[in-house]
């Protein structure tokens, strides 16, 4: 590290921590700068926050096998209950199909990550009111670019059948997970899938057209699952790689030739080997803006010591194995720089699309300092990279077996208290913009045009009329936010395309309308909401390609009213435009109307309000501007002995 960066590091260390010695550590880290993320939507988290992660897929093992974590006062506490008063909102977990021998059933290790250890998290995550991110490998081990080997039950399996398997793995599983009541807020259909997933490998196919088909055939199984599960949850796919930006344009191009039915591209991000922070910004605004996805990156860490905990060998515990990219002090003050460096650089995606990061096993701690006794922990229970079991499926095992090899990029001591960097993520946090509650309450069946998942000219919820051939449609083009939008397009002009969806009003109430609107200068439109004989009506024009604009209208309604939302639009030969993210909710109550003469409130004209107006004649006690209007009862602006007298007359008719 240069002297320069040394200088930076202490200085950044130094404003972290010179805080009074009296208060506690928390209060050093919540001193530290905020970072904000501005316009994510659509996550389940308030005040539009981002995913702040962890994936603690280790940690039943782990605790099976004697490792206890604590507060930061070294009581013992959940470790769920610890990361929630960290800042962290979402768990990620690891799903093997059948991580055990063919015949003794020994674990293969890596935390013993099947369905049901999954369930098990799930339900501390839900009593902990952390969401949960389900990270499918599709295989009974670990996948990485370096192997992706299918299951042992499905490796004769032809592609279709293992799109098949795909399916009903991902959707069973998820049902079963979902019955803990946690929030299953993202599903990755397989893990760093850059060179194919399930034993369907890119390189085996010469990299041509025909093996992306096949392997987007997997990757579209496990998306529809994820669909077919809930609207509500993201599907992403995951790579790796960053720094190779070509490769990763590539990828997301791949699966946008092949449809792939997605919401978020996921990365893994390791400052070891992937790059500078600017690169994999620019990478993720690329992705974002090209193909219309969220990001995230799925994976990262950084060292906070070099030294071994479990007498079994890190992946990085040398300085010449820690690359040339970036560079960040060998601590905890370090390993907290470095996660605010990653989170700006996410941030940075603009519009809202960069939506979070997780850190990789930052509670796979050491089981032990003695290599025999451990050895035992981590082949009776799991709490080991891998075990000789693993060597039947993973070759790689047969030689690499044992303990953590990330215990010194932990976010906790080895005796389980958490440290400082863990409490960054309560600098995180996003805007406010989060549309999230109001989206709950939207009345509007497929307001965004997703629930098809795919082109369609007949979308749920909808009635399209086209005035041209062939270019008025849903398709994954121009969106504001998801995969899909409203879309129009023709090379001959066109008046009176329309869009209208309806609903049914609940309750009374004001009801508010808004739709989002892009298009080129030709395009004109009218957006109405209509109920009975009563009609509400905005007319605006394009401002130009992804210039987002929001008319909005209001609407009163009685329980039980229909009321219908009608996007009409008209434009010149080569007119464009898309709509998306529309909207009908309730705002407010509705307001009764006013009594002529009704200064008191109370639903009749009556001698109360001739006395209230006599008063104000008197200059004994003024009324009100809206008690004034009612009794206005000439309606020329002026309270005199006419409205009196007016008053008076109304009475004696009633």
């Amino acid at each position: 590290m240069g002297v320069l960066k040394k200088i930076a590091a202490a200085v950044s260390a130094a404003v972290l921590c010179v805080m009074p010695a009296a208060l506690p550590d928390t209060e050093c880290v919540l001193a530290a700068e905020e970072i904000v993320f501005s316009g994510v939507t659509g996550l389940p988290f308030e005040h539009g926050d981002p995913f702040k992660g962890v994936d603690i897929s280790s940690v039943i093992s782990l605790e099976n096998s004697g490792v206890v974590f604590r507060d930061r006062d070294g009581n013992p506490q959940d470790i769920f209950h610890t990361l929630a008063d960290a800042g962290i909102n979402t768990v990620r977990v690891r799903i093997w199909n059948e991580p055990y021998h063919s015949q003794t059933h020994e674990t293969y290790g890596g935390g013993i990550c099947d369905p049901d250890c999954a369930v098990k998290i799930a339900k501390r995550c839900a009593d902990a009111g952390l969401s949960l991110l389900a990270d499918f490998h599709y295989s009974d081990f670990w996948a990485d670019p370096g192997k992706q080997n299918a299951p042992k039950a499905w490796q004769n399996y032809s592609v279709s059948q293992k799109a098949d398997a795909i399916y009903s793995f991902t959707l069973s599983t998820l049902k079963k997970i979902a019955e803990t009541g946690v929030n299953i807020a993202m599903v990755q259909v397989g893990n760093e899938t850059t060179t194919g997933m399930c034993g369907v490998m890119l390189e085996s196919y010469q990299w041509s057209d025909v093996g992306w088909r096949d392997l987007c055939t997997l990757f579209s199984a496990g998306t529809k699952a994820v669909r077919d599960f809930s609207s509500k949850t993201l599907a992403a796919i995951h790579f790796t790689n960053p720094e190779k930006s070509s490769n990763m344009l590539y990828l997301a191009k791949s699966l946008d030739q092949n449809r792939v039915d997605y919401d978020v591209f996921a990365t893994s991000y390791y400052p070891y080997w992937h790059g500078t922070m600017s690169n994999l910004t620019n990478v993720l605004t690329n992705i974002a803006n090209t193909y219309h996805k969220k990001v995230v990156v799925a994976e990262t860490s950084w060292v906070r010591t070099l030294d071994d905990g479990d007498r079994f060998g890190n992946t990085i515990s040398s300085r010449d194995k820690m690359g040339s990219y970036v560079s960040y002090e060998i601590s905890t003050a370090g390993q907290t720089a470095f996660l605010r460096d990653l989170c700006r650089a996410v941030a940075a995606v603009p519009n809202g699309n960069g939506i979070g990061v997780f850190y990789w096993e930052p509670a796979w701690l050491p089981v032990g300092n003695d290599y025999n006794s451990n050895l035992q922990l981590w082949r009776q229970y799991g709490s080991g990279w891998a075990t000789k079991a693993a060597g039947e499926y993973d070759d790689s095992a047969k030689s690499y077996f044992g303990g953590s090899a990330v215990d010194n990029e932990s976010l906790f001591s080895a005796d389980g208290k958490p440290l400082d960097s863990l409490y960054f993520f309560r600098t995180v946090h996003g805007d406010g913009s989060s549309d999230a509650p109001e989206q709950a309450n939207n009345l509007l069946l497929n307001p965004g045009f997703e629930a098809d998942h795919g082109w369609t000219a007949a979308p749920q919820g909808w009635k399209l009329h086209g005035t041209a051939d062939d270019h008025f449609d849903v398709r994954a083009e121009d969106t504001r936010s998801g995969g899909y939008a409203l879309h129009w397009y023709t090379e001959q002009p066109f008046t009176g395309s329309s869009a209208s969806a309806s609903a049914t009003a609940a309750e009374d109430g004001v009801y508010r309308a808004s739709v989002y609107i892009q298009g080129d200068e030709k395009t004109a439109y009218q957006v109405s909401l209509t109920a009975g004989d009563r009609s509400e009506t905005v007319r605006g024009t394009g401002q130009g390609w992804a210039v987002w604009e929001q008319p909005a209208l209001e609407l009163a309604l009685h329980k039980g009213e229909t009321v219908t939302l009608i996007v009409t639009v008209s434009g010149e030969a080569g007119s464009y435009g898309s709509v998306d993210d529309c909207m009908l909710i309730r705002t407010g109550d509705l307001i009764a109307p006013q009594v002529r003469g009704d200064a008191d409130g109370d639903g009749i004209c009556g001698f109360k309000d001739v006395s209230l107006l006599c008063n104000h004649l008197l200059c004994i006690r003024y009324l009100t501007a809206e008690q004034a209007a009612a009794v206005d009862l000439n309606s020329d602006g002026v309270l005199n002995a006419v409205d009196l007298a007016l008053m008076k007359r109304l009475i004696l008719a009633s």
